[in-house]
């Protein structure tokens, strides 16, 4: 090879080098830039989401604030329409508050002025008196001097006729004078306690209880009768021994009744016959499952009655044996009344007494609610519910007041404080009012006969007539035989031997009337 061939061929080499190099260079470079340009737009979307996720948190930190804000200000709306109403308690309970103290010191005001009204006129009296015995003595002294003169007696002796006649002249008069007196503060004592009574009665909001204590279970269909008593009655004999009681069945009616004298027992026996008619399959074990779980749901519901009862009337410490008393009383009924809500009514009303008259009012609901608590166990205890009731609270830790209130309510104790007399008030009233009580049938009919025969039983008496249910006893007497003053003495007998040998709800008024018939014959 020559040397210019050489030449050309390291020189084309040289520059097919040399272009390899630059179109490499140019490769590379197209990639680098194609890098940064992604790179760029990598750092750009980046950029961007972030400024929108900071752009969304911050819209949601926005939202939740507004919420906070808006929850706050519902809290602060409630909370200011809390202490508005809490507000208004108050004020209502100081209005109600200033209403009760000016009543009670208005009352204590009254009292005090008939006090010193009755204070007045006893030294009004002293000082006529005084007065009166200035001139007797003044009198003594000249009937002495003018006797002296012409009386042939001796002077001591017509010193004391005299003195003896003046004193017993005075006497008589200052003693129909205190009469006046004390039947004018009668008379106002009156008017005060039926004002009492009447506010207590217009004050009482307690919602009336209709229960009557109707204890019939009726069946759908003979055959479902059928079925709950079982072949030869052999589960209705089950059920009776179990429970304790007697089921009477009418097959007529089409209905059942439970008997027995406890009534938790006649309860608890209703209780599981109404059960035993839901029962599609009937066996002895299940029948006796059955009764126990009646039981222990019966049991569940006392206690809660007897503690119900001294929620309802803020009472405290009373002992469970106590409350559980007077939560089986929720199965007791007299004159059809029920009990539990008889001796609520009363605990309320002889509360109402005692804050009228400035009393304990605790105290008063306490004695007023225990007053029949006897009626819960007078079944199977010898003697009457007042007292039966009173010796079990005096047992369980009542208070010697209590007790006594209890014990007189039926003047088996003579009754000797104020508790005692507003107790029996507050149970004459729930007893007394418009449809309280009513009697059954045989109850009636008892009643008429005995009123019949008790009117008819004193001499002198032509016919007897019963008006108004029982509510009046009208006799008509032979007016020969009684006069006038007798006629008084015999409503007042008669009325007295109503009281002595019948029990009834309510007042029975006896009238008695005598006829005065003047006759002459024209000829």
């Amino acid at each position: 090879m020559t040397f210019e061939l050489w030449w050309i061929v390291s020189a084309a080499l040289l520059a097919g080098i040399s272009l390899g190099v630059l179109v490499a260079w140019s490769a590379r470079r197209g990639q680098i830039l194609a890098a940064e340009r992604q790179a760029q737009d990598i750092l750009t979307a980046v950029q961007e989401k972030i400024q929108m996720e900071e752009s969304e948190q911050k819209q949601e930190i926005l939202t939740y604030k507004e919420e906070l804000e808006a929850r706050m200000e519902q809290d602060m709306q409630r909370t200011l329409e809390r202490i508005e109403r809490l507000q208004e308690k108050v004020a209502e309970a100081e209005r109600s508050l200033t209403e009760d103290f000016k009543e009670e010191e208005e009352l204590l005001q009254k009292k005090r002025s008939l006090v010193q009204s009755f204070s007045d006129r006893l030294k009004h009296l002293e000082a006529r008196m005084l007065k009166k015995k200035e001139q007797v003595r003044e009198l003594k002294q000249r009937y002495v001097s003018t006797l002296k003169a012409s009386a042939s007696e001796d002077e001591r002796a017509l010193i004391e006729k005299l003195k003896s006649k003046v004193e017993n002249e005075e006497r008589s008069r200052i003693n129909r004078e205190l009469s006046l007196i004390e039947e004018d503060f009668q008379l106002d004592l009156e008017r005060q306690a039926r004002r009492a009574i009447q506010g207590v009665i217009n004050r009482f909001a307690r919602p009336y209880c209709p229960e009557r204590g109707i204890g019939l279970i009726n069946f759908s269909s003979p055959e479902q009768m059928q079925r709950t008593l079982g072949p030869d009655r052999q589960h209705l004999k089950d059920l009776e021994k179990l429970c304790g009681v007697d089921i009477s069945i009418n097959e007529e009616m089409l209905s059942a009744q439970v008997l027995g004298f406890d009534p938790v027992r006649r309860e608890l026996g209703r209780a599981s016959l109404e059960k035993l008619t839901k029962e599609k399959q009937i066996q002895p074990e299940k029948i006796e499952t059955l009764v126990q779980k009646v039981k222990k749901d019966l049991y569940r519901k006392i206690e809660n009655d007897g503690k119900k009862i001294e929620k309802e009337l803020q009472l405290k410490d009373l002992h469970p044996e106590v409350k559980r008393m007077m939560g089986a009383l929720r199965y007791r009924y007299s004159f059809a009344q029920n009990q539990y809500f008889h001796c609520a009514e009363v605990g309320w009303l002889c509360g109402l007494l005692s804050s009228e008259l400035g009393l304990d009012v605790l105290a008063g609901r306490r004695a007023g609610m225990l007053h029949d608590l006897g009626k819960s166990m007078d079944h199977s205890i010898d003697g009457g519910h007042a007292v039966i009731g009173a010796d079990f609270i005096e047992k369980h830790g009542e208070k010697p007041d209590i007790v006594h209130a209890v014990r007189a309510h039926h003047y088996d104790e003579t009754p000797s404080t104020d508790l005692a007399f507003l107790v029996i008030a507050a149970d004459a009233i729930s007893g007394a009012r418009p449809g309280a009580r009513r009697s059954t049938a045989d109850s009636y009919s008892q009643k008429m006969a005995g009123l019949e025969k008790i009117g008819s039983s004193f001499k002198g008496v032509l016919n007897t007539y019963i008006l108004s249910a029982g509510r009046e006893l009208r006799v008509v007497v032979n007016s020969h035989q009684v006069d006038d003053r007798k006629a008084l003495e015999l409503s007042r007998e008669i009325a007295h031997k109503i009281e002595e040998e019948l029990s009834y709800p309510g007042l029975i008024k006896v009238t008695v009337v005598r006829e005065t018939q003047a006759v002459e014959y024209a000829r």
